[in-house]
């Protein structure tokens, strides 16, 4: 495994971990394959919404009706053949990803504004996956709860927002969340989707294409983020928490809109990217400080 840093001469912790623990790398990149999983599914989903709601399927069909986004991805596994098995194999890959971002967190490396950032992000999306591994496993168990990503994020939503310090935090937290999308739509219109990927020894054109998945995922995503961020942000000016909702519920609301469904479909699209991006760069995944 290849780990960048600035300088070759200076001692590298991160490298030095990585070699004396590939352990950690092989498990780190189980969790990628799972989250690749996720997305994958996840923009199928999305585009079948898009599909019911632009008329290209049957309305009768059930095609379309699944939660959309990682929370029915993982809904969607739960149904399917070996459902239980599948569901646990893919809790525990969340939870590999979640040790990998946590790990990336605490390791020895830059302590600007942006390598702080970078930190920040990892510990929150260590968070985000690690709620997704509970999700898998409360579906697992005889009796699962179905949960529905769109009523947690508004009984959320209304719990916080009891007093007007609250409604404040909520709004916040929605604009913090419309910056994550607009940062991941920029490094998607950059081409800048090699972070953490050790990209020697592959060919030109399999590299072209890689990026160009990277790319649309990242586009995809941050659209997704900046609609959960806009619906946030919304029902903290509205002072109405039924106004936020998870991914599922901002696609379809979008969906009812003839111009929505063009929305909805790029963020399907680019979930699907990311998802074969996730699958097919799992491999050459290194472990990188902020």
């Amino acid at each position: 495994m290849s780990v960048h840093h600035a300088d070759t001469g200076v001692h590298n912790p991160v490298g030095q971990l990585a070699a004396e623990h590939p352990g950690v790398v092989k498990l780190g990149r189980a969790g990628w394959f799972a989250k690749g999983v996720v997305y994958a599914i996840g923009g199928y989903l999305a585009l079948s919404v898009a599909a019911k709601a632009s008329g290209w399927t049957d309305s009768t069909s059930s095609t379309g009706d699944q939660e959309a986004g990682p929370i029915g991805a993982i809904k969607t596994v739960a149904g399917s053949s070996g459902g239980t098995v599948l569901l646990w194999l893919l809790a525990l890959g969340m939870l590999l990803y979640a040790a990998w971002r946590i790990v990336s967190a605490l390791l020895p490396g830059s302590t600007d504004a942006k390598g702080w950032a970078h930190r920040v992000g990892y510990l929150a999306s260590a968070v985000m996956y690690i709620t997704f591994a509970f999700t898998a496993i409360s579906l697992a168990r005889p009796s699962p709860d179905n949960p529905d990503g769109n009523k947690k994020v508004t009984d959320i939503t209304e719990n916080i927002m009891t007093n007007g310090a609250g409604r404040v935090v909520i709004g916040l937290a929605g604009l913090v969340v419309i910056a994550v999308g607009v940062y991941r739509i920029s490094k998607g219109l950059k081409l800048d989707v090699e972070d953490e990927l050790d990209m020697s020894g592959m060919s030109a054109m399999h590299h072209r294409w890689i990026e160009r998945l990277g790319a649309v995922g990242e586009i995809g995503r941050g659209i997704g983020f900046a609609l959960v961020g806009f619906f946030l942000t919304r029902s903290a000016v509205r002072f109405d928490a039924d106004d936020a909702t998870g991914l599922d519920g901002a696609l379809r609301r979008l969906a009812l809109e003839s111009w929505g469904v063009v929305v909805v479909f790029v963020v399907g699209a680019g979930f699907a990217a990311y998802g074969l991006f996730c699958l097919a760069t799992f491999t050459r995944r290194r472990l990188e400080a902020p």
